[in-house]
């Protein structure tokens, strides 16, 4: 079995502050292998950015083992450490480039100092400005730049020192959701060109499901839960997950929406209002055009959407159904093996969303 790219062992990160002990990351065990783009979801001060600072010891953990490149970084020497950082690229929110600079200059200051000539880091940053769309830009100066073009300009000075492991932290929070797709769009292609692993940290589910092949969700320092993001999106575990999911998806907003129309106390004895969700194959066959024909319930569709995630197709239906339920319901619930599953939404399901 291969070894991960990177191995964080019962990883403990704690702060002190006047005299409080203050816990930021509590005892993580996390791997992630090579050429993986994976996804940390989690709320502002979940621990998630302080988590992914040491992958490469800008935050030194408090307890803990930290394996990157199969070399134990806390057993190198400060000249082989700084070696190994070059083997992780960064990129952040507010995009840190330099004013006084331009493009080119920004993406070529890695390279400064380093055994290299003039010709051949210009070449080189050329060659990266090239891939991320920005050659023409090689001589503007970041304040002429959009915020999409800036984060682009961050990506190629992320990518100068040839690392292996590339890590977003929050990189799309302050971008339109346009640009944030192209940015993502051109993370996905240089994951499958380049073999680049992608340590992606969000507070956003939508960004997850658009390019991560597996997440993990933090909370209070903790990972509460983890998986393969399409198996994590449609059959979540913990409260704050399912959160996060529904969200995504506009399900939570659409029931909302719903109830604020159709009283769920108006509601005929034959009636209810009830929540599908279609996985895989499940989303290419009239399931409930059928079972509504074989038990001659009526479906009012409010509401459907379909999405697709990490290559699996995942579709939501909101609709109320009238007639028989008592033979309905059954036949949808042995149907959950197939990818087929209902919720109905009842006053107390209404009450937990506004919570």
């Amino acid at each position: 079995m291969a070894q991960p790219i990177i191995d964080l062992k019962d990883i403990t990160v704690t702060f002190h502050n006047d005299q409080q002990v203050l816990p930021a990351v509590q005892d993580v065990n996390l791997a992630i292998d090579s050429g993986d783009v994976y996804g940390i979801i989690g709320y502002s001060g979940a621990g998630k950015s302080t988590l992914v600072r040491v992958i490469n010891l800008l935050q030194a953990p408090t307890e803990g083992r930290v394996v990157v490149n199969d070399q134990a970084l806390q057993d190198l020497s400060p000249a082989k450490l700084r070696q190994a950082r070059r083997q992780v690229g960064m990129i952040f929110q507010h995009f840190n480039l330099m004013g006084s600079r331009t493009v080119l200059g920004n993406v070529i200051y890695p390279l400064l100092g380093q055994k290299i000539s003039k010709q051949e880091r210009q070449a080189k940053a050329l060659r990266l400005l090239k891939l991320v769309g920005l050659e023409a830009y090689a001589q503007a100066y970041p304040s002429k730049l959009s915020g999409g073009q800036k984060q682009r300009v961050a990506i190629a000075r992320a990518l100068i020192t040839d690392p292996k492991v590339l890590i977003s932290d929050e990189a799309t929070s302050a971008l339109d959701p346009k640009t944030t797709a192209s940015i993502l769009s051109l993370l996905q292609r240089l994951n499958q060109e380049l073999g680049l692993t992608i340590v992606l940290i969000t507070h956003e589910m939508q960004v997850i499901k658009s390019i991560c092949h597996h997440v993990a969700v933090m909370e209070d320092g903790q990972i509460i839960e983890r998986g393969p993001v399409a198996q994590v999106f449609t059959a979540p575990q913990e409260a704050l997950t399912l959160d996060f999911v529904e969200a995504a998806t506009n399900v939570r907003a659409a029931i909302k929406r719903i109830t604020r129309t159709i009283r769920l106390s108006e509601l005929a004895a034959n009636q209810e209002l009830i929540a599908f969700k279609f996985i895989g194959q499940a989303t290419k066959h009239g399931v409930i055009s059928q079972l509504s024909q074989e038990f001659k319930v009526d479906v009012n569709i409010l509401f459907a959407n379909i999405d697709q995630i990490d290559g699996q197709n995942v579709g939501d239906m909101i609709a109320v159904i009238t007639g028989d339920l008592a033979a309905f319901n059954p036949a949808v619930a042995k149907m959950a093996s197939e990818g087929v599953h209902a919720q109905v939404i009842d006053e107390q399901v209404v009450k937990g969303l506004s919570d």
